[in-house]
C-alpha cells in the first residue's frame, strides 16, 4: 500500500505539473491569432432600404452599403430576408444579424435639408450561439460603421456646405444676370427689328440701283461708242480744215497775185482814165474797174491775210476742229473709262445687291433667334430663381450641425436579445452545459466506490452496476434543479417551459456522470476524473458555445459534431427559446444515446475487470485478493 500511495501521489504531482502546462498551450494553440479567421463565422446582413429620390435620381444607398460589406468579406455574409435573419440569429445559424432598414437611404438624403438625422444599421445579436462572437461582432460592426461613416471628413463636409451656400448666392447672382439678358434681349429684338426692317429697304434700294447701274452701264456704252464716232468725225474734221487752210493759202497766193496784175493792169488805166476825165461813176468803167482792183485786193486781203475777218476765222475754225479733234479723243478716252467705271458699278451693285438680300434675311433669322434668346433668358432668370430657391442655405449652427451628421452619417442600433453580460440569459446555455459536465466529473471523483473483495461482489453486474448510480444521480438531479433555478433567477432566462428546461439540464447531468463514470472506471478515479477534466477542456473550445467554432483551428472544428458539449448547448439553447425543430430532437436523441451508450460501455467494462480477476483467483487461490472498485 506504501508503494501504491507513492505511485499516486507522484502521479498526482505530475498532473498538477503537467495539467496546467497542456491547459495553457493548448489554449495558445486553440486561439493563435483569432482574427484572420473571423472572415469564416456566417453572418446574416437584410437590406430592406426602399430607397429614396435625391434631386430627381434614386439614391440606393442600402445597395452600395450591402455590396461593400459582402465584397469586403470582414464576416461570411449571407443576404437573407428580414425573418429568415431573426429566426437564424435565434437557431444558431447565423451568430448576428445586421439590418438595413426601409428609411436607411431617406435618412442619407435627409442631411442636406439642415434638419437630417443619422442612417441606422440594426444589429442584433444573440449570445445564446457564443460567448466571444458578441464582442468579435461589435468589432467588425466598429469598422463597418467607420468605413461607411467616416469616408468623408468633417472639414471637407463644412466646406461642401460652404459650397452650397456659396452656390446659392452664385444661383441668386446667375439669376439676376440672366434678368438683365432678357432686358437686354429685349431691347436688342427691338434694335434688330428696326435692322431689320432697314434691310428690307436697304435690300430694295441695292436692287434699284442695281438695275440703274446695268442702265447706267448699258447707257455708258452707248456713250462711249458716240464719243467714238464723234473723235473720228473731229479728225475728219480737222484733217478737212487743214486741207481748206492749205486750199485758201494756195487761193490767197492766186488772189496775191491777181490782184497785183489787176492793179499793174487796172491802176494805170484808171489814172489815166480819171486824167482823161472819164466819170468815175460806179456804172462807169473806170469805176467799176476801180472796184474790180478794189475788190481784188479785198479777195487776196482775206484769203492771205490772218488778220482779215475770212482768213481769221478760217484759222480759227481749222484751230477749233483741232481742238475739238483733241476734246473729242479725250471725250472717247473718258467715255470708256466711265463705260467700266459704269460696269465695275454694276458688278458691285449687284454684289451688294446679292449681300443686301443675304443681309436681309440673315437679319431676319437674327431677329428670330434674338427673339428665342429673349424667351430663353426669360425662363433661365426663372429657373435660376427658383433653383437658388431650393439650394439650401445654412446658418453657421446648421452647418456645424450638418458637416458632423455628414462627416458620421451612420449609426449603430445594436440589441442582443439574449445578452450575457452579468451572467443575463445569453450565459445560461454555454455555461451551465459546462457546469453540469463538470459537476458529473467531480461527482465521481468526491463518491468514491466502495472497495471489497472479488467474491463479494454482487452476482448481477448490470444490477450492482445501475446501482451505483443513485448518488451521483441524486446529486446530478440536484445540480440540475439548482441551476435551474440559478437560471431563472439569477440570469433572468424566460423560458416558454420551465419544466423542458429542468429536463434537459437533467439529460446533460445524465450525459455528464455517464460518461464521467466511464472514464473513472476504464482509467482509474484519479486518473479518469483528469482524463474527463481534459476531455471538457477539449470541449471547451470546440463545441462553439464560448469561442465561435469557426475561429477554432481545423483539428477542433473536426470534433465539433463530435462533442457531448454540442449537443448539450444546442438543447439548452433551443429548449429556452422554445424551439423543438429537428435540431432540437437530435440533440435530445445525441444526449440520451450518449447515456444510453456510456452505462452499457461502463457494465461491460466492469464485466470484463470482473472475469479477469476472479479466473486469475481461480488458477492461484492463495494469490492476494485485490480489491477493485465496485
Amino acid at each position: 500500500m506504501a508503494t501504491r500511495s507513492v505511485h499516486l501521489t507522484r502521479t498526482a504531482i505530475a498532473i498538477l505539473v503537467i495539467a496546467p502546462l497542456a491547459l495553457l498551450g493548448f489554449y495558445m494553440w486553440a486561439l493563435w491569432n483569432p482574427g484572420d479567421t473571423v472572415s469564416r463565422m456566417p453572418v446574416a446582413i437584410v437590406n430592406a432600404d426602399a430607397g429614396a429620390d435625391l434631386d430627381g435620381t434614386k439614391l440606393q444607398a442600402g445597395n452600395d452599403v450591402a455590396k461593400a460589406l459582402i465584397d469586403g468579406g470582414d464576416v461570411q455574409w449571407h443576404e437573407v430576408s428580414l425573418a429568415d435573419a431573426k429566426a437564424g440569429v435565434e437557431d444558431g445559424r447565423y451568430y448576428f444579424s445586421v439590418v438595413i432598414p426601409e428609411g436607411f437611404s431617406r435618412d442619407i438624403a435627409s442631411a442636406a435639408s439642415g434638419k437630417g438625422q443619422k442612417a441606422q444599421l440594426d444589429v442584433v445579436y444573440n449570445d445564446h450561439n457564443s460567448l466571444v462572437a458578441t464582442p468579435v461582432g461589435e468589432s467588425v460592426m466598429a469598422q463597418v460603421r467607420s468605413a461607411v461613416s467616416e469616408s468623408i471628413g468633417e472639414q471637407s463636409v463644412d466646406q461642401v456646405l460652404v459650397g452650397l451656400g456659396d452656390a446659392g448666392t452664385g444661383f441668386n447672382d446667375a439669376a439676376n444676370g440672366a434678368k438683365q439678358l432678357a432686358d437686354g434681349a429685349g431691347e436688342a429684338l427691338a434694335g434688330t427689328k428696326e435692322l431689320a426692317s432697314g434691310s428690307v429697304e436697304l435690300s430694295t434700294g441695292l436692287t434699284q440701283a442695281h438695275t440703274g447701274s446695268v442702265e447706267l452701264a448699258n447707257g455708258t456704252g452707248q456713250l462711249a461708242s458716240g464719243a467714238d464716232d464723234a473723235a473720228r468725225g473731229a479728225g475728219d474734221l480737222h484733217n478737212g480744215m487743214g486741207q481748206l487752210v492749205a486750199g485758201a493759202d494756195q487761193l490767197g497766193a492766186g488772189a496775191t497775185q491777181i490782184s497785183d496784175v489787176i492793179d499793174t493792169v487796172i491802176g494805170p488805166l484808171v489814172d489815166t482814165m480819171v486824167a482823161s476825165g472819164v466819170p468815175m461813176g460806179t456804172e462807169d468803167l473806170p469805176g467799176q474797174l476801180k472796184q474790180l482792183r478794189e475788190g481784188a485786193k479785198q479777195i487776196a486781203h482775206e484769203l492771205s491775210d490772218p488778220k482779215a475777218d475770212f482768213r481769221g476765222g478760217l484759222n480759227a475754225a481749222a484751230a477749233g476742229s483741232g481742238e475739238l479733234s483733241t476734246g473729242l479723243g479725250q471725250l472717247s478716252t473718258g467715255a470708256h473709262q466711265v463705260d467700266s467705271g459704269a460696269h465695275e458699278l454694276s458688278t458691285g451693285l449687284g454684289q451688294l445687291d446679292t449681300g443686301g438680300s443675304q443681309l436681309k434675311a440673315g437679319l431676319g433669322q437674327l431677329q428670330d433667334g434674338v427673339g428665342q434668346l429673349g424667351a430663353g433668358s426669360t425662363q433661365l432668370a426663372t429657373g435660376l430663381a427658383d433653383g437658388a430657391k431650393q439650394v439650401p442655405h445654412f446658418t453657421a449652427a446648421e452647418r456645424e450641425t450638418t458637416a458632423g451628421l455628414l462627416s458620421s452619417p451612420v449609426e449603430l442600433k445594436s440589441e442582443n436579445i439574449y445578452p450575457a453580460v452579468g451572467f443575463g440569459p445569453g450565459a445560461v446555455p454555454a455555461v451551465m452545459s459546462v457546469l453540469l459536465f463538470f459537476c458529473g466529473i467531480l461527482t465521481w471523483f468526491v463518491v468514491r466506490p466502495r472497495r471489497g473483495p472479488v467474491r463479494r461482489v454482487h452476482g448481477s453486474i448490470l444490477r450492482e452496476g445501475l446501482r451505483r448510480y443513485r448518488v451521483p444521480a441524486a446529486v446530478t438531479l440536484a445540480a440540475a434543479l439548482v441551476f435551474s433555478v440559478v437560471s431563472l433567477t439569477v440570469a433572468k432566462a424566460d423560458p416558454p417551459s420551465v419544466l423542458a428546461m429542468v429536463a434537459v439540464m437533467v439529460l446533460i447531468g445524465a450525459a455528464a456522470v455517464a460518461t464521467a463514470r466511464l472514464f473513472t472506471v476504464v482509467f482509474g478515479p484519479v486518473n479518469g476524473t483528469f482524463v474527463g477534466l481534459g476531455a471538457l477542456m477539449i470541449q471547451v473550445f470546440a463545441f462553439g458555445g464560448v469561442y465561435p467554432i469557426q475561429q477554432m483551428p481545423a483539428p477542433l472544428r473536426w470534433l465539433h459534431e463530435l462533442m457531448p458539449l454540442t449537443y448539450a448547448q444546442n438543447a439548452l439553447r433551443m429548449v429556452l427559446v422554445g424551439y423543438y425543430g429537428s435540431r432540437f430532437w437530435l440533440a435530445i436523441a445525441v444526449l440520451a444515446a450518449l447515456v444510453v451508450g456510456s452505462v452499457l460501455l461502463t457494465v461491460w467494462w466492469r464485466r470484463r475487470q470482473r472475469d479477469e480477476v476472479e479466473a486469475e483467483f481461480d488458477a492461484d487461490p492463495d494469490t492476494e485478493r485485490i480489491p477493485v472498485f465496485s
